[in-house]
């Protein structure tokens, strides 16, 4: 009747949960409050925290997700249950304007993460989700299939660590693990109940980029899956500036990953620059090692582009007067094509001077007369192309053969338009007209270690001139420090040269053997600056015997001729009581040395007057002047050069430069030229030489293993700072004194460079940049990098890969700063000790304003600017910015007080935001340095006689 009376049945109720009995318990982390529920971690829900909460991570009142369906997640979310943020934006409207989203896996406060296993083909389609809270040390480990979750794990005591740039391992020692209730994994399909219970720890996972990890639990899970479980993550944590502030500082590990990858780039590059090196060297000699076959037709063809013309050369009333006092006074003569005239006299007497001026050296003294080549003035470019210069003292790169020298004098003075096959044919001809076919391939030889001889040596200094096929050859004491057989055989190669090959040459030579003498065909003696004799070497002995100064049988004519020019002979001579006036006829000279004045040495000795012994010697002198100046040989002089100077409106065919050989001032495919065979030759030095580069290598490796050995993965504290200063410290004052080598590489090739360069091989500029390429750049950015390299992540230094690389780019600059400015004080200096002690001031100078041994904050006002001048002031700095800014350090000495790095910059009066000025300022400081050292090469490092 009243059916809304009737009595309904109720639905059945729910099995009340209770987490505190041993039937029910909480999963995936969930504590068991006293009232029997469970206290979920963020993201899980339901009784027992099982399903995962949708939404987003910081949304009040997230749905669960429903079974067997993926979550769905608010924009910028993701993960199992939208735990894991995917861009900034997701993370602002909860965090602040200034939140970022942490895609690398590095925790600071927690870490969430969603990752598809890899490496586990026999289960489909499985997963694993990982939660840790960083300041509980505790995480949660799941694993699903299917979106079904199958079994967890609470791991406890856990910690990360870094060994890279966004490289973290995590590492759990404890681990309480369950299964869920009839999942496949658990009951359903497989029972793994058991195998889950028995979990112990310890586990650990490691991740590159966030991306790219691995999990192991290395007690019982190990026995079913893989070793290391392949994980490819996308994990996510918000964080903004206080949770930065905040957080723990992270420790950071030698990476022996990253040390092999280091050291194995170091290994691959050597392999590469010997591999390279190998190449290089084969094909230098292949190139000039080559021995070219005179043949006959090679000789038949016809060679345009030497210069081959005969060449007369008249000088007259040459001077030269150096600080007041006369070297040369009024020098006249004369040399014909085909011959070769020997410029006598004692020490002192002006030979090389005047060899100098005639061959246009520059000279610091006051230098007057004229010069005439077939009559004509020519310019000093012209002058270069038709002559030759070799110096007393040679001077040739050891590390070179013989044919290498000769070739590379070759390539650099011969026209650039000149066949390589003709080039090689000329050097191949002066090998033969020497006489040095058989040391042709030998080295010439380096201090320690053995090459050719002193003889061959100088004729390989001949050779370098006679590449270019000179008219006019100038050679200065060219037996000097040669025995009696060596000179004798270089006396032969000139006399050959002269006669057969119609060139003019010039000689000074001392006291030569009879031998060596009889080869002059003229002889010019000096003595005091002045002209005793000038004419036909035979017919010297006729004329002084003429002048009652017979030559003695038994007497070498040189040794006598220098003796006669020194002072009067032993033996009794009749000379005039007065100077000779000059406009005495020879005769009549020779009749007044019949007068009766006899003084011989006995009875000066008698007299005991020293008086009369100098004014004696003084009257002898002025005798063989007035003597030579009234004779018939002065008058062919003064016909020689004043028919000379008459004819000097003529034209000549060797000033007619012939096509293609016009040169402008500066010419960059002159200079490619240049630059290309220089660097080609200092490249075999160094690989022939290679001592200097390997001790730098070498010690680079031993220093890298000791700073890294001593230094060992320093501490995130107060200590570990101190620690930081120092090994940074140390490594820039170790890469700026052994830059003081640049000093000696310099010093060693400076006469090289400067009589090269004096006879047109090379312009400065070509040698320097060849010299930076090959000798500076190996030397100061090779052992910076391999020492870096080595000794950073022993250190334990910053492992950002970034800041690795800006460490590098600071240690290469900083080196070559010092190397820059070594070489500054190398090209301004001739002394090698003087520029050695100043280079060695200026570093320690340097080091003062470094910021190390003292505070930038109390430096003197009126001396602050000093700092500036420091390089170490802006290396040091930029390496302390880059290791200390982005580090928090923490103390627990007294208290946990965590220092943020850019208050420890203050405090140390380094300005935190410099780094990338403090490069540029690096940057300029070696343009400068090297500017500088070129400019001193140019106008400093000059030859001058």
């Amino acid at each position: 009747m009243f059916p809304h009376l009737k009595r309904q049945e109720c639905p059945d109720c729910p099995v009340c949960f209770n987490c505190q009995f041993p039937t029910n318990s909480c999963t995936n982390g969930g504590q068991c409050d006293v009232s029997g529920a469970c206290i979920c971690p963020v993201g899980w829900g339901d009784l027992d925290c099982a399903q995962p909460l949708c939404g987003s991570l910081y949304e009040k009142d997230r749905p669960q997700r429903e079974n067997d369906q993926d979550c769905a997640c608010d924009s910028g979310w993701g993960g199992v249950n939208c735990n894991v943020c995917q861009d900034d934006r997701a993370c602002q409207p909860f965090k602040g304007q200034d939140a970022t989203c942490i895609k690398t896996a590095i925790g600071l406060k927690s870490t969430h993460a969603w990752c598809a296993t890899t490496n586990i083909p026999w289960i489909d389609n499985t997963h694993v989700s990982l939660t840790c809270e960083w300041g509980k040390d505790e995480c949660i480990f799941q694993f699903w299939k299917d979106k079904e979750e199958q079994f967890y794990c609470e791991l406890t005591e856990c910690s990360q660590s870094t060994s890279g740039e966004n490289d973290v391992q995590g590492h759990c020692k404890k681990a309480r693990c369950g299964c869920m209730k009839d999942a496949f994994m658990c009951g359903k399909e497989v029972d793994m109940s058991e195998l889950v219970k028995n979990v112990k720890g310890p586990s650990e996972w490691f991740c590159k980029n966030g991306k790219d990890c691995w999990y192991n639990e290395y007690s019982t899970l190990v026995d079913v899956f893989p070793d290391n479980i392949q994980l490819a993550c996308d994990a996510g944590e918000c964080a903004n500036e206080q949770d930065f502030l905040d957080a723990t500082p992270i420790d950071q590990e030698f990476s022996s990953y990253t040390e092999m990858m280091v050291v194995g780039a170091i290994f691959i590059a050597c392999i590469l620059l010997f591999i390279i090196t190998k190449v290089t060297a084969s094909r230098q000699k292949k190139m000039f090692g080559t021995r070219i076959e005179l043949t006959s037709d090679y000789d038949d063809e016809p060679d345009d582009t030497l210069n081959s013309a005969e060449i007369s050369m008249t000088f007259s009333d040459i001077s030269y007067i150096v600080a007041g006092k006369p070297i040369l006074t009024n020098i006249s003569g004369y040399v014909e094509p085909g011959q070769m005239l020997a410029v006598m006299g004692p020490s002192g007497a002006g030979k090389s001077s005047l060899l100098d001026i005639l061959a246009k050296k520059h000279k610091r003294g006051v230098t007057s007369g004229r010069i005439l080549i077939n009559g004509m003035s020519p310019t000093r470019q012209q002058f270069k192309r038709i002559t030759g210069f070799v110096d007393q003292d040679d001077s040739l790169m050891g590390t070179l053969t013989v044919r290498e020298t000769l070739t590379y004098a070759a390539l650099m003075r011969l026209p650039r338009h000149m066949p390589l096959q003709k080039k090689q044919k000329r050097v191949e001809e002066v090998i033969q007209e020497l006489g040095i076919s058989k040391i042709a391939d030998s080295m010439i030889g380096i201090p320690g270690q053995r090459g050719i001889s002193g003889g061959e040596k100088r004729r390989v200094s001949i050779g370098k001139e006679l590449v270019t096929s000179p008219s006019l050859l100038f050679l200065d004491e060219p037996t000097s420090g040669l025995d009696a057989y060596n000179a004798g055989v270089v006396m032969e190669c000139l006399k050959k040269l002269a006669h057969e090959g119609k060139r003019t040459i010039v000689v000074t030579i001392h006291q030569p053997r009879s031998n060596i003498f009889k080869m002059f065909d003229s002889l010019m003696l000096l003595t005091g600056g002045q002209l005793v004799y000038f004419g036909p070497a035979k017919t010297c002995s006729s004329y002084f015997r003429d002048l009652g100064f017979p030559i003695p049988t038994d007497y070498n004519v040189a040794d006598y001729l220098i003796d006669l020019t020194m002072k009067r002979p032993d033996d009794a001579v009749t000379r005039p009581t007065t100077p000779l006036p000059s406009s005495n006829s020879q005769e009549q000279l020779l009749e007044e040395m019949h007068t009766p004045y006899l003084l011989t040495r006995n009875e000066q000795q008698q007299e005991g007057s020293g008086e009369l012994d100098l004014l004696s010697e003084s009257n002898h002198t002025h005798f063989l002047l007035d003597s030579f100046y009234s004779s018939n040989l002065y008058r062919t002089i003064e016909n020689r050069v004043g028919r000379s100077d008459s004819a000097n409106d003529r034209t000549y065919s060797v000033w007619v430069d012939a096509p293609g050989q016009e040169e402008s001032n500066f010419s960059i495919y002159r200079f490619y030229h240049e630059l290309s065979l220089l660097s080609s030759r200092t490249f075999i030095n160094l690989y022939r030489n290679p001592f200097l580069f390997f001790a730098h290598f070498g010690f680079s490796i031993v220093l890298a293993v000791l700073l890294g050995s001593l230094f060992w993965q320093v501490d995130v504290d107060l200590s570990g700072v101190q620690n930081r200063l120092g090994v940074l410290f140390f490594m820039c004052a170790l890469l700026g004194f052994a830059a003081t080598s640049a000093l000696d590489m310099f010093s060693k090739e400076r006469i090289l460079f400067m009589r090269e360069r004096e006879n047109g091989y090379y312009s400065p500029s070509s040698y320097f940049l060849a010299k930076v390429l090959f000798d500076v750049i190996p030397l100061r950015v090779l052992p910076p990098l391999v020492m870096g390299s080595i000794s950073y992540y022993m250190i334990g230094l910053n492992p950002s890969l970034h800041i690795f690389g800006k460490f590098l780019l600071v240690l290469v600059l900083f080196n070559l700063s010092a190397a820059g400015l070594c070489l500054c004080f190398a090209t301004a200096f001739k002394n090698l000790s003087a520029a050695n002690l100043l280079a060695n001031l200026v570093i320690l100078f340097s080091m003062l304003f470094g910021g190390f041994l003292l505070n930038k904050d109390h430096i003197p006002p009126m001396l602050s600017w000093l700092q500036h001048l420091s390089f170490f002031n802006y290396g040091y700095e930029a390496l302390i910015v880059n290791e200390l800014k982005d580090i928090t350090l923490r103390d627990k000495s007294i208290a946990d007080i965590q220092i943020p790095g850019p208050i420890i910059l203050a405090r140390f009066g380094f300005n935190g935001q410099a780094f990338w000025s403090d490069v540029i300022r690096l940057v300029c400081f070696v343009l400068v340095t090297l500017m500088t050292s070129f400019l001193f090469l140019k106008y400093l490092v000059k030859e001058r006689r």
